[in-house]
């Protein structure tokens, strides 16, 4: 025999979270609305954009003080067999470092950019893409060597098409190969206004240096908000998390469970109280009112 009762309470479900949206079409984009977007961005999360960077660039450089710092208290000599040995080891750290800050400071950079509120834990979110994200910078910086090495416009050219190749493995999971391609896909008919905005953003960043460094606080975050932006323009993954529909609901209000009989979120239970709990009423008690 059923231990089956219609009337038994079932704990209640959490809403269900909105999805991440579905990337759509690409959406036309100009330097100086992106920049104008990025600063309005900016604006109110500026604690933990300046914080973020501030302290992901500090942990990043550490491997390369070391050098330095053997050179200045004499253990090892200047341009020495042993001083290359170490400084290359230190480089290489130094990107490994680099590449899991660079995972979390995706997440920081485009909450922002869509207009998200961005956490200071994120900057330590990219361990999950750690691995594909350190192998998508080593190809991409591989690839434009090799641009460069056959002629410099070459090598500019393949690092304005594979540009987003980070965002695209850390935003929407992708591996490295599938990144790269994808962010070659993205930029087409685009590389000249990148290369323009690159500069335009380069020489932010330089002004914000040149006011006794102390500019470059808020000036390398906006910098990569509005580069975030981009990428969420070209990519069509503009628009912020939370504006997507939420998926449809069963049963009565947000905590029925699916075969339940069904309406609008928020409707509330028919005399007798059956809604929300799942299962059918016994025969004869009928269907909600109508």
């Amino acid at each position: 025999m059923s231990n089956y009762n219609p009337y038994a309470y079932t704990s209640p479900q959490s809403p269900p979270q909105p999805a991440r949206p579905a990337a759509g079409a690409p959406q036309p984009w100009q330097i100086g609305e992106v920049i104008g977007h990025a600063w309005n961005m900016f604006k109110p999360s500026w604690p933990t954009l300046v914080l973020t960077q501030l302290l992901s660039g500090l942990l990043s450089g550490i491997p390369n003080y070391v050098p330095g710092i053997l050179v200045a208290t004499r253990a090892v000599e200047m341009h020495s067999t042993e001083y290359w040995t170490i400084y290359s080891v230190c480089v290489f750290i130094g990107l490994v470092v680099a590449a899991f800050f660079t995972g979390g400071m995706v997440k920081v950079w485009c909450s922002a950019a869509r207009g998200q509120t961005p956490q200071f834990g994120d900057m330590f979110a990219g361990g999950s893409r750690f691995l594909p994200l350190l192998a998508v910078l080593f190809l991409t910086l591989l690839a434009v060597l090799l641009g460069y090495v056959l002629l410099i416009v070459p090598g500019i050219i393949i690092g304005l098409g594979v540009a987003f190749a980070q965002f695209y493995v850390v935003d929407q999971n992708m591996g490295p190969i599938d990144a790269m391609k994808a962010s070659w896909k993205a930029t087409k008919g685009h590389k000249g206004n990148i290369f323009l905005f690159g500069l335009v953003s380069m020489l932010i960043a330089f002004a914000g240096y040149a006011a006794c460094c102390v500019g470059g606080l808020v000036s390398v975050p906006l910098v990569m908000v509005a580069f975030a932006t981009v990428y969420t323009r070209l990519s069509g993954t503009a628009a912020r998390f939370d504006d997507a529909p939420p998926p449809p609901q069963g049963g009565y209000g947000y905590y029925g469970s699916p075969g339940g009989f069904g309406g609008p979120p928020g409707y509330g239970p028919p005399p007798g109280g059956f809604g929300g709990y799942g299962g059918p009423p016994p025969g004869g008690f009928g269907g909600p009112p109508r």
